[in-house]
């Protein structure tokens, strides 16, 4: 399971963990999870998404990118990101570009916490 929540300073954050994905199709299924637990609720979120020792694809671009415009923007106050190294920055500016909400890098967890919380 790709999404879960953390309680930080009594704040709900969403944790989205592409860790353990070893393709492109296994990260679209982790955002897959995530599309479904927006239309599940109308709740607004906080989150992070975990893409440490994982890699960016042309093909979860394309679906973050219209997941990003369609339902994250309108329910997303803040995201923080892990693991945005390399091509990843390239991914994670050209993903900026195109949404309002944008994706704030970070390098640990405890600073990702921090800003979601403030």
């Amino acid at each position: 399971m790709g999404l879960s929540y953390i309680n930080h300073k009594g704040k709900k954050i969403m944790y989205v963990d592409y860790t353990h994905c070893k393709n492109p199709k296994e990260m679209i299924e982790v955002l897959n999870e995530v599309r479904r637990e927006y239309e599940r609720t109308t709740e607004t979120f906080v989150a992070i998404a975990d893409f440490r020792g994982n890699f960016g694809s042309s093909e979860f671009m394309k679906e973050a990118n219209k997941l990003g415009k369609d339902i994250l923007d309108k329910r997303t106050l803040k995201t923080a990101v892990l693991g945005v190294t390399g091509i990843k920055k390239i991914l994670l500016n050209a993903y900026n570009a195109i949404v309002s909400n944008k994706l704030v890098a970070f390098d640990t967890r405890e600073e990702a916490l921090e800003y979601l919380v403030k």
